[in-house]
């Protein structure tokens, strides 16, 4: 969604279908039906969908129904060769092969794969090759005035963090920043090569994470779970303290980003990767007027986790894998795509409307955010005529006062008074 959180009391109509930025020129002609929003979310989430996982009978099923609702109410096609859908390929899961390689110069070590460290389930098999620096937690974060990359270039190299975040932070729960898919998307950006993880010393075990076999290298970079020991080998051959001292330090407030000697890393993780053909499902209201080449994008992701091994237990080394289940996804995000599929009949009711609509289904989100990274480089209109987004996740479970809240309203200088105005209109 939005940055900024804001509250408001306003209808569900209100905020879906007026939609802040394209409010038509005569004003919502109708109100979201509960009734409807409801039958959405109990076929999407229903058992015959199977959760909705990438590569699946269940996820076609749900693009081919929200296609038909698009239908239903007269809105455009707004995929490719005049269909509902934008399909393209991605990974849909990962096993190891033995093929692979991680092989260390500049330090007496020769780890062994399963005991020492590990790929992660969503780590790419790219080769690298690259001297290895530690960066502490592996964290930039603004509101702390805290970045563990600040003056220090880690292009092309292998970056050693721990798992987690500075313990001076929370109150027991951690922060988005501690997520593996954070810490990997920031490594990225920095340039790093390879991203190796340690777990805190403070850690219940030195356990490595079970190889996920779901994870079809979605992050987009090789990712290795470490052991405290190979950790240690490292900090000491940078001159550093140990495992235990460093991490005191950082929680500490202290920064201890720094190379480590002469050390390189080179390998690949040894992962073959599957793949299935996925859909977005795209819809197109046109506007009128001097406005109408202007686009405003609603979405939601409408994928979910499928019928797999809970999450919890598929990575825990050493724990039995356990039983398949359904993960139906009602709220994330059968909700949000319900929430795309009622605003699209609200706003093509209510036409004529100042500027063009797109309402979008994205695929692959659980998997890294991959359905709406394709769009965005591929996009179907020109990507400069998109002005603003409404993104609907997990719309589902208002609190007792059916407020809803909508975040980054400080993403343009507009939002904030649309927001209070539209709040008042309630």
């Amino acid at each position: 969604m939005f940055s900024s959180g804001r509250s408001c009391g306003a209808t569900v109509a209100c905020v879906l279908g007026c939609a802040v930025l394209v409010a038509s020129q005569q004003g919502c002609a109708t109100r979201v039906r509960s009734s409807d929003f409801h039958t959405h979310v109990e076929v999407l989430a229903s058992d015959a969908l199977e959760g909705r996982g990438v590569g699946t009978p269940g996820i076609d099923l749900a693009a081919g129904y929200i296609a038909g609702q698009f239908a239903s109410v007269g809105i455009e096609p707004g995929g490719v060769d005049g269909t509902y859908f934008q399909p393209f390929e991605m990974g849909t899961g990962s096993e190891l092969s033995d093929d692979y390689e991680f092989d260390f110069a500049g330090v007496d070590l020769t780890p062994e794969r399963g005991e020492d460290y590990t790929p992660f389930g969503f780590s790419s098999n790219d080769e690298f090759d690259g001297e290895v620096v530690f960066v502490g937690y592996g964290i930039t974060n603004e509101d702390k005035e805290y970045d563990d990359y600040r003056d220090f270039d880690v292009e092309g190299k292998v970056v050693l963090m721990l798992r987690r975040e500075p313990a001076s932070w929370g109150d027991g729960r951690t922060s988005p920043h501690a997520m593996f898919r954070n810490k990997i998307y920031t490594a990225k950006e920095a340039g790093a090569s390879a991203v190796l993880i340690v777990n805190r010393v403070t850690d219940r075990e030195d356990r490595l994470m079970r190889f996920g076999r779901g994870g079809s290298g979605a992050f987009g970079m090789p990712a290795f779970h470490v052991k405290h020991e190979v950790a240690e080998k490292l900090l000491a051959a940078g001159g550093l303290a140990s495992l235990e001292e460093v991490q005191g330090k950082l929680d500490d407030g202290e920064y201890m980003s720094a190379p480590l000697g002469d050390v390189r890393l080179h390998g690949h993780a040894g992962i073959d990767q599957t793949t299935a053909v996925v859909r977005n499902v795209i819809g197109l209201i046109r506007g009128s007027g001097p406005l109408a080449d202007e686009y405003v994008v609603i979405g939601a992701h409408y994928d979910h986790l499928g019928n797999s091994v809970p999450m919890m237990r598929r990575f825990r080394r050493g724990d039995s894998p356990g039983e398949p289940q359904i993960h139906n996804g009602a709220d994330d995000n059968a909700s949000g795509t319900a929430g795309v599929i009622e605003s699209g009949r609200i706003l093509t009711a209510s036409k004529p409307l100042k500027r063009s609509v797109l309402l979008m289904a994205f695929t692959g989100e659980e998997s890294g955010l991959v359905g709406s990274k394709h769009y965005a480089e591929n996009p179907t209109v020109p990507v400069e005529n998109i002005v603003a987004m409404l993104n609907l996740d997990m719309i589902g479970r208002l609190d007792e006062e059916s407020t809803i809240q909508v975040f980054g309203t400080a993403a343009a200088d507009e939002f904030d008074e649309m927001m209070t105005r539209l709040c008042r209109k309630a």
